[in-house]
């Protein structure tokens, strides 16, 4: 989908679903820390900033439908590349967790596949012995 075709709805609650999960995940984070700290005001902070941030975009949105057509447009796509951004940072998050400590989990041979699969190749089928510490 593009910008155009996308309705600024569907953007609209895209953008405001990946600031529930950030803010869920900050809240976890602050709550850990909160525990060691004893600031109670870090987290009402946190959810005044969140609540502030939310109507902010809801006011963006709101704005960009009154606005002219050609200002309409340019609204709609910086909030469709904004949500497309967000999107792609939370997959590039999910993958570095996935991962993180591959060299101590997984075998040279497994590490090269995935390295190649990344690239979009495949590794020929190799006739290694299944106990790689033989020579």
């Amino acid at each position: 989908m593009s910008a155009a075709t996308t309705p600024p709805l569907h953007v609209l609650r895209g953008i405001l679903r990946h600031m529930k999960k950030t803010v869920a995940l900050e809240t976890n984070g602050a709550a850990a820390t909160t525990a060691t700290a004893s600031s109670p005001q870090s987290t009402n902070n946190n959810s005044s900033n969140e609540l502030s941030l939310r109507q902010h975009v809801i006011s963006q949105y709101k704005q960009s439908i009154t606005a002219s057509p050609q200002q309409a447009e340019h609204l709609r796509k910086i909030a469709y590349d904004y949500l497309n951004l967000k999107n792609d940072l939370a997959e590039r998050g999910r993958l570095h967790e996935l991962d993180a400590g591959a060299e101590d989990k997984l075998s040279g041979l497994e590490l090269s596949r995935r390295a190649a699969a990344r690239a979009g190749l495949q590794l020929p089928k190799l006739n290694v012995p299944r106990d790689e510490n033989t020579n």
